[in-house]
């Protein structure tokens, strides 16, 4: 039995000041045939730890853990979510070095990333490359809750690295899913550009700047929203699934702004 728990927005423990989880196992020199997960709990404005430890859910993972990862899941439904993202195509097999690149963050964004078609300037930010008929498609979806949740729930919660890019899936895409999905792309991105903030230093800067983009993706969640809408259905999920993916952290996710 494996519980987690995260450092922000509160450590939820007072004297561990970082991402912490607790093993409880049992030694018995056979293969293992099952391995239970919570989610990563939070500690939020009503928090009470007891009551946290006495409600812990889990479930039985088994069967859906990447290399040197076990999916921080709670619930049955979010297990079913996952077996549905698996059955499409990794992001992996899409690469194309010769194609046009999408930028991702390494570091930061904690319950936003940033995702563009076009380099920030961020000294945290990588290219990906993909077909040219599909990389804005492929940005779009990257840019979504539904990414956004599994890379929570395989992720350290700190940076999001390439593997965990690569193995999230993107599902069939029509010619017609392609067209609405780039134009969701180009509204997100004008968007989430017209809505940040640009933050003047103060004293002499460290880093030789005088001022700093500051994304705030949070005021865009409404487009992303739209973006769920619309994926979600193509991967398989429900709509109860798709409701799930959409207010998943919400509480946390909303108090950026």
């Amino acid at each position: 039995h494996i519980s987690s728990y995260a450092v922000r927005p509160k450590p939820v423990f007072e004297n561990a000041v970082v991402n912490t989880s607790i093993l409880l196992f049992k030694k018995t020199e056979t293969p293992c045939q099952h391995l239970f997960s919570t989610k990563m709990h939070r500690r939020g404005n009503e928090f009470e730890l007891q009551r946290l430890i006495d409600n812990l859910n889990f479930v039985d993972v088994n069967g859906y853990t990447m290399i040197g990862r076990i999916p921080k899941i709670g619930s049955e439904m979010e297990k079913d979510i996952l077996t549905k993202i698996f059955k499409n195509t990794p992001i992996k097999t899409l690469y194309d070095d010769k194609g046009e690149p999408i930028y991702y963050r390494t570091t930061g964004g904690r319950y936003f990333k940033v995702v563009t078609n076009y380099p920030t300037g961020s000294t945290k930010e990588k290219p990906l490359y993909f077909q040219k008929r599909i990389s804005n498609a492929i940005g779009c979806i990257l840019s979504s809750s539904l990414a956004f949740w599994f890379y929570q729930i395989y992720s350290n919660n700190l940076d999001w690295k390439t593997y965990e890019i690569e193995n999230f899936t993107i599902p069939q895409l029509s010619t017609k899913d392609i067209e609405y999905l780039n134009k969701l792309y180009s509204l997100y991105l004008s968007d989430i550009e017209a809505k940040a903030n640009i933050r003047t230093t103060s004293g002499e800067s460290t880093y030789n700047v005088d001022s700093f983009k500051e994304y705030k993706i949070v005021r865009s969640k409404a487009i992303i929203d739209e973006i769920d809408d619309y994926i979600c259905p193509l991967y398989g999920l429900t709509q109860k699934e798709n409701d799930f993916i959409k207010n998943y952290e919400l509480e946390f996710r909303l108090a950026g702004e």
